[in-house]
């Protein structure tokens, strides 16, 4: 296979000893442009589950979105690829075991005709969908369970770390997990761990139409897939704390990521922090280890890369300019952290405490344009709506350490309205509203400008 690149970028060319502050790297692996010459890349085939929650708390919108979507998916599908559907609420209903679409019409039929029932047996559900895969996974077919629910999980197995495990486990037997989360009050944590756990997706949307977009993500990646289910590691040198920032408040974070799949012409990154203490070493401050799953399902290594740095004075390293692109990178993973922060402070209902963070997180002067629109969206809807602020939260800061992104180091600082954001492969786009497709985007309005001739001394 053409090799990837592998690239450590310090945020400055040089390092101060035993510093109070830590210095900050990125972290990358490149995937290569497709030779010009190569067949045009054909996706494996799918081996689909659709496990759809058909609780009461699903009725009315976030159901109807469901069975849309999950229609809509099923007429995308290619005849060599499979699909089942399983349905649940306090029971679980296989409507379809795993088959080639030949009769999507009638399959269709079938998953429209579905309605709302009683309590959310939700592990039940996806337990019985990922039934559906087992000791069908092969290297040519890629195998997952896509779960369509609000997360309200209430009958049978509720324990959020022990269905982390289980779906954990299936990933690691080559079965991963996606989640949609629907409605106004669906259970963030739980669908976002899910998909963390099962190597997947997570998505949320209040429409099909919102959904489609997730789903056009997910299967583009599929299809353009140049490595599959990217772990990245890290290790300080001698003497030298490292750790990845991005998931502050989480156990296991420090020097191990799983990063998911890298298509061609892509990058996936992670920004890590070094304390450097006065026995280190400048040719070996940290070492970078990446994992991975090729197409045809060969596990590859690459690695280990080292980051040396010349050791400076006071003076030279205050006087040393930060690399911009890196430095855009670096706030990003930052500012995710303390949004973390923020959603934790909203679950608490210190909710004033979290609006006048979020306001000093507005104030900063080294916000990309991007991640201001996003902190204002969060302010104004902080203000409407606590709940759907959670899940902006929860989505969007995730989407600031995780997932694909473009080959070059601008892509950090540039961003575009949605009409351009829609020029860009759909796993580069960045989307101000976590939960909207690209084409449903609201700009920020810009900051309003004071009256020149009002008094300032009034209110």
């Amino acid at each position: 296979m053409i090799q990837p690149t592998i690239e450590i970028l310090a945020l400055k060319k040089g390092f101060l000893r035993a510093a109070a502050e830590p210095i900050h790297a990125l972290v990358r692996i490149v995937s290569p442009e497709q030779p010009a010459n190569a067949t045009p890349a054909t996706r494996a085939p799918l081996d689909l589950v659709l496990v759809i929650d058909r609780s009461g708390s699903m009725s009315g919108a976030p159901l109807k979105a469901a069975l849309e979507s999950a229609s809509r998916i099923i007429r995308g599908l290619r005849d060599d690829d499979r699909v089942a559907v399983v349905t649940f609420d306090s029971r679980v209903d296989v409507v379809q075991p795993l088959v080639h679409p030949t009769d999507r019409a009638g399959l269709i039929q079938r998953v429209q005709s579905v309605e709302s029932g009683g309590s959310t047996a939700l592990f039940d559900g996806w337990e019985a969908g990922m039934r559906q895969l087992q000791g069908q996974v092969s290297k040519e077919r890629i195998a997952r369970v896509i779960l369509l629910s609000d997360g309200q999980a209430n009958h049978g197995l509720t324990d959020e770390p022990a269905i982390f495990r289980h779906v954990s486990e299936a990933a690691a037997a080559g079965i991963t997990t996606s989640t949609v989360g629907l409605g106004q009050g669906f259970n963030e944590t739980l669908m976002t761990g899910m998909a963390r756990a099962g190597e997947g997706a997570a998505n949320f949307g209040q429409t099909a139409d919102d959904l489609d977009e997730a789903f056009e993500e997910q299967f583009a990646i599929l299809s353009n897939a140049y490595l599959r289910q990217v772990r990245v590691d890290i290790q300080g040198g001698s003497d030298v704390q490292a750790r990845i920032l991005g998931d502050f408040l989480e156990e296991g974070r420090a020097t191990s990521r799983k990063l998911g799949t890298l298509p061609w012409a892509s990058s996936l990154v992670a920004v890590v922090e070094l304390k450097v203490g006065p026995a280190a070493r400048a040719d070996s401050l940290l070492a970078v280890n990446f994992s991975a799953v090729t197409k045809e399902g060969e596990p590859v290594t690459f690695g280990p890369a080292l980051l040396a740095l010349p050791e400076l004075d006071l003076g030279a390293f205050s006087v040393l300019p930060p690399d911009p692109h890196v430095a855009a990178a670096v706030t990003e993973a930052i500012i995710a952290e303390k949004l973390e922060e923020i959603e934790e402070l909203i679950r608490s209902r210190m909710i004033k405490d979290a609006k006048d963070n979020l306001a000093a997180l507005a104030a900063r002067g080294d916000l990309t344009d991007w991640v201001k629109q996003k902190v204002a969206y969060l302010q104004r809807l902080l203000e409407e709506d606590e709940v759907m602020t959670l899940k902006e939260l929860r989505y969007g800061r995730r989407n600031m350490t995780m997932g694909t992104k473009g080959m070059h180091l601008a892509d950090f600082m540039e961003f575009g309205e949605p009409a351009v954001q829609m020029h860009h492969a759909v796993y580069h786009r960045k989307k101000t509203v976590a939960g909207r497709s690209t084409r449903r985007q609201v700009p920020t309005p810009p900051p309003a400008q004071p009256d020149p001739g009002a008094n300032p001394t009034q209110p």
